[in-house]
């Protein structure tokens, strides 16, 4: 049993700004509720009243906005070490690893293991260590909620990386390294991704930065272009449709990745090994690489039928200097997107409001579960006192109404003695209304009482009066 008492920490639920605090267990007379005493003393432990996750939700991860491309290239090279070396580690409960060619991200459920020891530990697998991203708790939920809804993509609303996150999830799952709390944590992502993608048109907005960008080069005699699309990354397919709307028969493709002849073929494009020959063959570059460092320079240009470069990459893949060169136009991916931004700000402001609202249900939910040992323990402190009373009863013949009368009044008796002299202790310290309230808070009973008629009211749960609470030596009706 418990009362609600001034001043200790609260939570939203707690009626009246006050909180409930265990009540000592000492001098129980009976046995039966001794032991629910403890065991309730023991689940409600401090960490129930804090006002955070019960589980210590963690991301360490590498972000192409934050340590650039070729980082995470270099990461993802060691995902699957790094991620069995996490797994490894005890007081880990979990890992979902989430790699892709714009970011490295560890899902961990890891409660008991402190971040140092985590930094620690994977930089004894990975040399030189990566400079990574930790998120926690809310803020770990709010960065993972914005990722599975394409916010922090390089193309803004893509689809593709809730797919990713999914097959991630299934993955762990079937390895054995998604605990429960992974699990509910990355599915509310995923259904949040799913409700910005059917209440947004984010998805078309790689489209639109495309779309957009080519209409900004001036261009009108389409069909007459030749086209360089330098890289595969995240633009290339959109770069593709869109250029063949338009006109464009005569597109090659380069890589040094050494995807471009896979990527053309699919395609039913050319592909082209040497950088400086498919420029010699273009009047148009279009780049979307981004892989940390510019790759296309003035030399390379100078001299060439190329009279517009597009720069579509997050980390430029044209050279400033390119901007120079007399009859060169060059766009960048800066300029594009400020171009657009207006028309997607409703549509961007909606999928934020979606990705908090999602961010604080998850939170609430996991918060709430911070009871779970609490009743776990009462209940089966309950059961083992039915237990008891079953024991008792008449064996060898057919029980009666009455033997089961009989064994149900002791059952009450038994439940209803300590919330009865709680009840007068409550009383004589002033604090009847903190033992209504929490009766009311814990059993659901309405407890509000009319004062002008105390003496003749009497308490639905115990059966006593208020004239009854004041005899120190009532015993429970």
């Amino acid at each position: 049993m418990a009362v609600l008492r001034q001043g200790s920490p609260c939570l939203p639920h707690e009626p009246h700004g006050q909180s409930v605090r265990p009540i000592p267990s000492q001098g129980l007379k009976d046995d039966g509720l001794r032991a629910v005493g403890h065991a309730l003393n023991s689940a409600v432990s401090a960490q129930i009243w804090l006002a955070r996750l019960i589980v210590n939700f963690r991301i360490l991860s590498v972000e192409h906005d934050r340590q650039g491309l070729s980082e995470v290239q270099r990461v993802s090279q060691h995902a699957d070490r790094l991620s069995s070396c996490l797994t490894a580690i005890p007081g880990v409960d979990g890992v979902i690893t989430l790699s892709t060619c714009n970011r490295v991200e560890f899902l961990l459920d890891a409660e008991s293991v402190s971040e140092s020891h985590l930094r620690l530990r994977l930089a004894r697998e990975l040399a030189p260590t990566a400079h990574w991203n930790v998120y926690e708790n809310d803020e770990a939920l709010d960065h993972l909620f914005r990722v599975a809804s394409g916010l922090n993509s390089m193309v803004v609303g893509e689809r593709e990386i809730a797919g990713q996150l999914r097959r991630a999830l299934k993955l762990a799952a079937a390895e054995g390294r998604a605990s429960g709390n992974l699990t509910q944590v990355a599915s509310a992502a995923l259904h949040t991704a799913r409700r910005v993608g059917s209440e947004t048109r984010l998805q078309e907005s790689g489209r639109s930065v495309v779309s957009v960008g080519l209409d900004m080069t001036g261009i009108s005699d389409w069909p007459s272009q030749r086209v360089l699309l330098v890289g595969t990354g995240s633009f290339a397919g959109a770069v593709v449709a869109a250029l063949q709307q338009r006109g464009v028969s005569e597109i090659l493709v380069h890589s040094v990745s050494g995807r471009a002849h896979d990527f053309a073929a699919a395609r039913g494009l050319g592909a082209v090994d040497d950088l400086c020959d498919g420029i010699a063959r273009s009047t148009m570059v279009i780049a979307c690489r981004g892989m940390g460092s510019p790759i296309i320079h003035p030399e390379h240009l100078a001299g060439t039928p190329v009279s517009v470069v597009l720069d579509l990459a997050l980390s430029p893949d044209v050279d400033p200097g390119v901007a120079r060169l007399e009859g060169v136009t060059l766009l960048d991916l800066a300029a594009i997107q400020g171009a657009i931004s207006p028309a997607w700000a409703a549509d961007t402001a909606h999928a934020e409001q979606l990705v908090r609202l999602a961010v604080a249900e998850t939170a609430a939910r996991l918060a709430s579960r911070a009871a779970d040992p609490a009743v776990a323990s009462l209940r089966e402190s309950v059961l083992a006192i039915v237990d008891e009373e079953v024991a008792r009863l008449p064996q060898g013949r057919a029980l009666t109404v009455e033997d089961c009368a009989q064994a149900l009044r002791r059952l009450a008796t038994r439940f209803l003695h300590t919330p009865s002299a709680r009840a007068r202790d409550a009383a004589m310290a002033g604090r009847i209304d903190d033992y209504l309230a929490a009766v009311e808070e814990l059993y659901g009973i309405d407890m509000s009482l009319d004062r002008t008629h105390q003496g003749e009211s009497r308490c639905p749960m115990t059966g006593l009066s208020f004239a009854d609470l004041h005899h120190p030596h009532a015993e429970t009706r």
